[in-house]
Order: C-alpha cells, then structure tokens, then sequence
C-alpha cells in the first residue's frame, strides 16, 4: 500500500504541474507577429497575456497594450485561429479577430504573405535572470543539456538493474520498450488532439498511457521470455539473445508503422527562456526541457524511496540476496516478480515518454543507444544497484557534456563505451559495489 500511495502521490505531483495552461510555440510565435502588422510603424507592444481559448482547441488569444505616437498605452487584443494542432495545419493562420473587428480575407492573405514570412524574430522582452562571468555561460549550457540525458540514461539503468537484481538476466529490450512508450504518448496525444486541444491534463494523461504501455509490455516480456528461460537454463545468454531478438522486432514494427501516426508532439511547451548572460554566450532552456528533467528527478526520488522504505524494497532486497530463503520466509514471489517486471518497463516508458517532452518526437532505432548507453551506466554505478544506476547516468552524460564542450564530438562515444571495458575489467562491481563476481545488492 505504501508503495501505491508513492506512486499515486508522483502522478498527483506530475498532474498538478500539467494543470496549467499550453500553447503551441509556433502557434504562439506567429500571433505575436500579428499584432505589430495592425499598428502603425513604431508602435510599441507590450504582450499582457496570451492564453488558449476555452472550446476553441485551434484558437488562441493575445492581450497586449500599444504604445503610438501619443505616448499613451492602449489595451488590445487579438484572436488568432490554425488549421489545426498537428501537423502542417497547425502553421496555417485561417483567421484573425481583434478587438476592431475580424480581418476581411484579402488583409489575412496581404498579412501572411508579406509580412509573416519576412517578419521579424520574437524581441526578448526578459532580462536574464543571471550575469556571469565571461567562459562560464558555456558550461553552464553544457550541464543544462546533461540533464536530461542524465535522467533518461538513470530510468533505463534502473531497469537494467531490478531486472538483473531479481533474476540475474539483462534485458536488451529496454531501449526500445522506452521508444514503445514514446510513441504510445504520441499516440495518445494524437488521438485527444483531433478532438480537443491539448492541455496539462491531457498531456499528463497522453504520458500517462505511454509509461503503462511499456509497463504492460514489460511485464509481458518477463512472463513469456525471462522467466521461462531462466527456468530452462542457469546461462543468462539465453535471455540475452531472446531480449535482443525483441528489441530487433519492436524496432522494425515501430518503423514499418511509422508512416501511419502523426510522430511529432506539437511544441506546447518549447518557448526559449533566457536564463544566464555572460556577454558573449547565451543560456537557454525550453519549459519543456525544464518539466523533462522535473519528470525524471520526481521519478528518481519517488523509486529510491520505494526501495528503501517500503515492504516491497524490503523483499526485493531479500530475493536479491537470497530468492530460497526469501520464499521460505514468505516473501510472495511471483508477485514481487510481476511488480519488479511492470515497474522496470515503466521506468523505461517514462524515459521514452521524457524523450518525446525535452526534444518533440522519438524514433525507431532510438533505443539501441539509449540501451548502450543506460547499460554502461548500470555497469559503472553496479549492476542490480538501483542507486548505482543514477550514480553512473550522472557519470555518462557528465561525460557526454564535457568531451561535447571540450573535444571533437564525433570521438564521443568511443570514449563513452571504452568506460565499459575499462569498469569491467577494473571493477567489475561497479562504484558503489564491491568488485564482486555477482553485485545483486541495492
């Protein structure tokens, strides 16, 4: 019940800051260029509030005051209207109202061929909210840009880890049951926004279905591939082979059905927030990046909570060290496998799902690196450490953001996979572990 109660309490978290208001930016961007265009040159604009309009999922409103040639400052508004919320028809202005009256056809055609093509970049209107000295924008950048991966390769990690805690078997699917869950919020999103327009709501409810599809497939792939391998024979290349024979066949499904679903989330949240200055390099993040990140540090904290405190961290534990004695104390272990096996798939569809929220889409293949990538961090923080997990994905993309800032990019990743062979070899029990032939602790 405790763990229920966490898990209920991170979605309320997550519902809770869904519940504001989202607007397409590109949408958002041409209907301030609009305003400008219905004053004379000069015209100083001022943007009070552009918020969507209640029933209208197409529409969107602009209230903002103009300063003219009488130095007075008069309230405004304007009522800009899309073709639609994906796809091409979402740059499609088809109407514009304004507090003057609506635009005849002729002046919305004179204004989107003449204007909004050649107009001109959004003005920051905000101050950064830091100064700083001169070289330390840059990394400050860098590290924002850690983050997120850092997030995703920790969810990943972590399933690798109470998968292989629980069983001793690697699951190679993982990166591609994360891209499953990406493409079930797409999915999600799509079909909700052809009847009404996407809101906090119902983009928490769109991630909610792509984290639950990679949970059920999951826990699927536990019941009718690792388990009954495991049953079969005590070598784990079985399970190896057959979890990557999966990931092979998800990836090729998701590409063969690419063309049939809209693979694109509209950017609701992708407006640039101006954060640091230091004279010569900006910093910046998007709402959504912000909320990405906020999504996996919830999500992290809310996991080692659940291994920590509650009965089902305590019997996990407990198999992991000992799955006979564990059964023969009472421990229910098809239960505990079933869970493990759902909420590792969630781990990996809510990193999908963060992958589509920071950078607007998530493609077949994807996983395939995410997968590497989230292995080598289960490696170095310890395989079957759950913490360990989130202590090499903070490893790897520290990497990833210094050698990206400081060294030719295309030798990355090379550096990334040689910290594979080098921690096996080194210490095989990773960070947090010692170099035990079998780290299966928390």
């Amino acid at each position: 019940m405790r763990a229920l109660a966490a898990v209920v309490l991170a979605l309320a978290a997550f519902c809770l800051v869904g519940c504001g208001s989202v607007i397409d930016a590109d949408q958002a961007r041409i209907c301030r260029a609009v305003a400008p265009a219905l004053h004379p040159d000069g015209t100083e604009i001022r943007e009070t509030v552009l918020s969507p309009i209640p029933g209208a999922a197409n529409a969107m409103k602009l209230t903002y005051r103009a300063r003219g040639s009488s130095g007075n400052l008069h309230p405004h508004w304007l009522i800009c209207s899309f073709g639609g919320q994906t796809g091409l028809p979402r740059f499609n202005l088809t109407a514009i109202d304004t507090d003057r009256g609506p635009l005849s056809g002729i002046k919305l055609l004179i204004l989107k061929r003449w204007w909004l093509d050649k107009s001109p970049p959004e003005p920051r209107d905000k101050p950064p909210l830091l100064t700083l000295p001169a070289g330390s924008a840059y990394w400050l950048q860098q590290g924002l840009n850690g983050v997120v991966s850092a997030g995703i390769y920790g969810l990943i990690a972590t399933s690798f880890s109470l998968v292989f805690g629980l069983t001793g078997r690697i699951n190679l699917a993982f990166g591609e049951i994360g891209v499953f869950g990406g493409v079930g919020m797409l999915v999600a999103a799509g079909i909700a926004g052809s009847f009404m327009r996407l809101d906090g709501p119902l983009l928490a409810a769109a991630l909610g279905v792509g984290v639950a599809s990679a949970a059920l497939l999951n826990w699927v792939t536990g019941r009718l591939i690792i388990l009954p391998l495991a049953r079969r024979t005590i070598s784990p290349t079985a399970a190896l082979v057959a979890t990557l024979a999966l990931s092979i066949v998800l990836a090729e499904a998701l590409r063969i059905t690419e063309p049939q679903r809209e693979n694109w989330l509209p950017p609701l949240l992708n407006r640039s927030l101006l954060l640091a200055d230091d004279g010569q390099f900006l910093v910046t993040t998007t709402p959504a990046q912000m909320l990405a990140a906020g999504l996996c540090f919830t999500a992290v904290s809310t996991l080692l909570g659940l291994m920590a405190f509650t009965r089902f961290g305590r019997a996990w534990r407990a198999y992991a060290q000992d799955p006979l004695m564990a059964a023969l104390l009472g421990v229910p272990v098809p239960a505990l496998r079933g869970f493990t096996f759902a909420l590792a798939g969630a781990c990996a569809g809510l990193a999908g799902t963060v992958m589509v929220l920071a950078y607007g889409t998530v493609q077949p293949g994807d996983g395939l690196a995410v997968t590497l990538k989230a292995l080598i961090s289960a490696v170095i923080g310890g395989i079957g450490s759950v913490p360990g997990a989130f202590v090499g994905a903070a490893v790897v993309a520290g990497i990833e953001a210094l050698w990206s800032g400081s060294f030719n990019i295309v030798y990355r990743d090379v550096v990334i996979y040689s910290l594979l062979a080098a921690f096996l070899v080194l210490r095989p029990g990773g960070l947090l572990q010692r170099a035990a032939p079998s780290p299966r602790e928390f």
